[in-house]
């Protein structure tokens, strides 16, 4: 969804929601419709029948009106059940374009979110679902609507006081409703913010789990999920109390309206100005009524949580990109990668080219600045001053997603994806050699010869069932098999030990002939296996072999050793 697609408001979403699901709608509306007048009939028919029998006493004219309840009964209930399920193809469709537009915001390669995934999720899950159940509710509502409109001209035909009781009650229970709905409204965005942040919460504890152990931190850890633990648990209690108020004052509501309606009734049947079937037509239809009048309170309740829910929703669509898209598409000729005096963290501007068919070994002075240079290349975010060149071109001028199909950033922290050792390694793979070649050059060929089922062995959540070093492997060869005309790899081997690091560094240089190879690290093998080192520094940038600038500079001699 574009920024100038996006809804002006919570409301407008809902609304944008709705349409992509309108010929459901409009089909569960109309066969609800005809479930909710059928239902409505059966008093109204049951009363002929009494009637008849009063006035007449003719077993022919019971058995008819007996065949026509029959026919009203097949007719409500065909209507309800293909009914029900247009109106589940509308909540289910609704709650699954939610989740899309969610999800393309959430993988666009303009960037911009930095939500914690348990966040998202929650938004994906828990909000997306309330804004289906909104869409699910709509049909009912408006053949709720529509029933109340026939049973008060139905009413109206046996008496005008009771179709008027009708109307008074159906608009004094509206008001209320909008009244209580807003207080509902309010507190379900709390509880859905609030359950957010312990899902959140959640997920770092459980993938910080080990770490968490290892420093002895398990009971503070314990002690903040517990206070968000009961942060949401309050603003459920009170987003339930919310909602049984709306409950009961309807509910009372109705109640007084039904009481009206039975007293209204037996005055006018006294009096002589209702038959006896047409008042029990009207006291079975006026009872009816409550379960349609029901229906409309409970849409106040499903409304005002949707629009809470729609509201957070449009908040993430809402976030601004962190780079803008450019224009040119265009495969480089020569995939050089050139920073001309580009500022990284607070050091200052650096130079260096990164010539395609070697391998440049990158070692940042300042490890809390390592990570800004990969979300440069990756175009996460652009440089405060200076520009960087691919191909010769600067980045900002390349179309997102040819940037991101030419130059592949594998992160220190790749996890993998459930599945097998294969599956992760074959995911971005251009075919089965390049995957045979990539386990080759990260000597994951070696891991997968260990494990008990080979490359079939299933890797477990975020490769829980590998150790350190073989996740490494593993995640290297997932980016190697891209064969990415640029790949960039911050810190691929810190859990490999430095035989292994060597020779992976002399077979990543084989593999990537012809192609750009950068390397974020401080590891000596890797870097002594580099054709370039680019050391930088809070006073530029140098760049030579790891053995002369061992040599000559004793800060990156420092650096490397440490």
């Amino acid at each position: 969804m574009l920024d100038s697609d996006l809804p002006a408001g919570p409301k407008e979403l809902l609304r944008r929601v709705l349409g992509t699901c309108r010929r459901d709608l409009l089909a569960a509306s109309v066969l609800y419709s005809g479930h909710q007048i059928g239902e409505s009939l059966v008093p109204v028919i049951i009363g002929a029948v009494v009637g008849q029998a009063i006035a007449h006493g003719g077993t022919g004219r019971i058995v008819l009106w007996l065949a026509v309840l029959a026919a009203d009964f097949l007719f409500l209930s065909m209507c309800y059940r293909f009914g029900a399920r247009a109106s589940m193809r509308a909540k289910q469709r609704s709650g699954h374009v939610t989740r899309m537009w969610l999800t393309g915001r959430a993988v666009h390669p303009s960037g911009g979110l930095d939500q914690p995934p348990g966040e998202l999720l929650s938004r994906a899950s828990s909000d997306a679902t309330r804004v289906g159940a909104f869409a699910g509710m709509v049909a009912m509502t408006i053949a709720a609507t529509a029933v109340l409109v026939v049973s008060t001209v139905v009413l109206l035909w046996f008496s005008p006081i009771l179709a008027g009781v009708i109307l008074v009650g159906t608009v004094v229970l509206m008001v209320v409703q909008d009244r209580v709905s807003g207080m509902l409204r309010r507190r379900s965005g709390v509880e859905q913010q609030q359950t957010a942040d312990a899902t959140a919460m959640a997920e770092d504890l459980v993938r910080g789990l080990r770490v968490l152990k290892g420093i002895g931190a398990e009971v503070p850890a314990a002690s903040r999920y517990r206070v968000a633990s009961r942060s949401a648990v309050s603003a459920a209690l009170r987003s339930v109390s919310a909602q049984s108020t709306l409950s009961a004052v309807s509910a009372l509501i109705t109640g007084v309206y039904l009481m009206v309606i039975a007293g209204i009734g037996g005055w006018l049947a006294l009096s002589g100005h209702l038959s006896l079937g047409k008042l029990v037509s009207a006291l079975g239809l006026s009872q009816f009524i409550l379960g349609p009048m029901r229906g409309l309170a409970g849409i106040s309740t499903v409304y005002a949580r949707a629009q809470a829910s729609a509201s957070r929703i449009l908040d993430i669509l809402r976030l601004p990109p962190a780079v803008e898209d450019g224009a040119e598409v265009r495969a480089a000729a020569r995939p050089d990668v050139t920073f001309d005096a580009v500022t990284i963290g607070d050091g200052s501007a650096v130079s260096f080219t990164a010539a395609a068919g070697e391998l440049t070994g990158l070692v940042v002075d300042d490890p809390a600045t390592a990570g800004a240079v990969p979300q440069l290349l990756a175009r996460e975010r652009d440089p405060v001053s200076g520009r960087i060149l691919l191909g010769g071109v600067r980045v900002d001028r390349w179309q997102l997603d040819a940037l991101r199909s030419t130059v592949l950033v594998a992160g220190h922290d790749a996890v993998l994806f459930a599945g097998s050792v294969a599956d992760n390694i074959a995911t971005r793979a251009v075919d089965d050699g390049a995957r045979e070649r990539a386990a080759w050059a990260a000597f994951a060929d070696q891991v997968i010869e260990t494990l008990p089922h080979g490359a079939a062995t299933q890797v477990g959540d975020r490769g829980q069932n590998l150790s350190g070093g073989q996740r490494q492997r593993v995640a290297l060869a997932r980016a190697v098999a891209a064969e990415p005309p640029v790949l960039v790899l911050h810190d691929p081997t810190t859990s490999v030990d430095a035989a292994t690091e060597d020779s992976i560094a002399v077979r990543l240089r084989e593999i990537r002939t012809g192609r750009t190879t950068i390397v974020l690290t401080s590891s000596p093998a890797l870097l002594a296996r580099c054709d370039q080192v680019v050391f930088l520094t809070d006073k530029g940038s140098q760049v030579g072999t790891h053995a002369r600038l061992t040599a000559d500079d004793p800060r990156y001699a420092e650096r490397v050793t440490r």
